[in-house]
């Protein structure tokens, strides 16, 4: 069951809460409304309390604990919603907009919380794709992964793989595994900065694993895990992604899937050099969060990825 917030009090947020309480399958505990126009005192409203003020939103969603919210404004408020959603993006929020100011009623935005839920299941799916995908190539790339980790230990002094802590899914932590393409204790004296084209640091067999993405294939054990999806956002280090937030709008908004190892920015967006670089990719990756569930957009990905790799294009 998700603690679910409705923000909007007007009847077609009445009407969909009552219809929620009559479907429970859908997985939606509403916890209460909130009022984001009104300057009231607080009631309640059979027995669901109704909080008034936009200013207490941020307040509500921590001393409720609340895992997403379902947004329906009226035509006068809807000027509210950038802020609501700079929440949501803040605390790594699902939402929903069942119904606004643009002509949605009731019976439509029941269909939009209803194809919310069959999108959950698609992404059941997906997780045993991923797991099964992920098993029979270990088994089948084996081979060529201790190959490659030979060579590795006899270039260059240093451990054959490097894990590095990213942000997952909803702003989770977890370690990221590659090959180690780089000189051991590479950041040693400069701290975290980018990579970039002819870096110094990077080894002759790092620097062919980078162009085929042969570095990336440890990640099959956390896609195993469930860290990680073959197609998503690539998870990025805590230290970049703090400060990305501050600069890009809904940055954070990339975490509301699970992260790939490869995925439409990497195929469309070249080298990051410049925040307008990750800016783009950022775009790329909401896009490709809004049509994740599309066959269509994962063939185009993964045709993208594998010329990318037999091409050596990578970098």
């Amino acid at each position: 069951m998700k603690r679910t917030l409705i923000v909007g009090w007007n009847i077609e947020a009445v009407s969909l809460f009552y219809r929620l309480l009559a479907t429970p399958a859908l997985g939606y505990d509403v916890q209460a409304f909130l009022n984001p126009a009104s300057s009231d005192e607080d009631h309640y409203y059979n027995n669901i309390p109704v909080i008034a003020g936009i200013e207490n939103l941020e307040k509500t969603i921590k001393r409720l604990r609340i895992d997403e919210l379902l947004i329906v404004l009226s035509q006068a408020e809807k000027h509210f919603l950038p802020e609501i959603l700079k929440h949501c993006s803040e605390h790594q929020l699902n939402y929903s907009i069942v119904a606004d100011a643009y002509g949605v009623g009731e019976e439509e935005a029941i269909r939009q919380v209803i194809t919310n839920e069959v999108h959950i299941k698609a992404l059941s799916i997906r997780r045993i794709i991923d797991f099964f995908g992920a098993l029979f190539l270990l088994i089948l790339l084996a081979p060529l992964m201790l190959v490659v980790a030979i060579i590795i230990k006899l270039e260059s002094p240093g451990p054959v793989i490097y894990s590095q802590k990213r942000y997952g899914i909803n702003g989770t932590t977890f370690f990221v595994h590659k090959f180690r393409s780089m000189v051991q204790d590479a950041e040693k004296k400069s701290g975290p900065v980018w990579a970039s084209k002819r870096d110094p640091r990077i080894t002759r067999m790092g620097n062919f694993m980078r162009k085929t993405r042969i570095d990336e294939l440890p990640q099959l054990f956390n896609v195993i895990k469930g860290e990680m999806s073959f197609i998503g956002p690539r998870p990025e280090r805590p230290f970049f992604a703090d400060a990305f937030k501050k600069q890009i709008p809904f940055y954070m908004n990339r975490l509301k899937a699970r992260p790939g190892i490869t995925g439409l920015a990497q195929v469309t967006v070249g080298y990051d050099e410049t925040i307008e670089d990750v800016r783009e990719k950022v775009l790329r990756d909401i896009e490709y969060i809004d049509h994740m569930s599309s066959i269509k957009m994962n063939l185009v990905v993964l045709w993208k990825t594998i010329g990318t790799v037999l091409l050596g294009q990578g970098q």
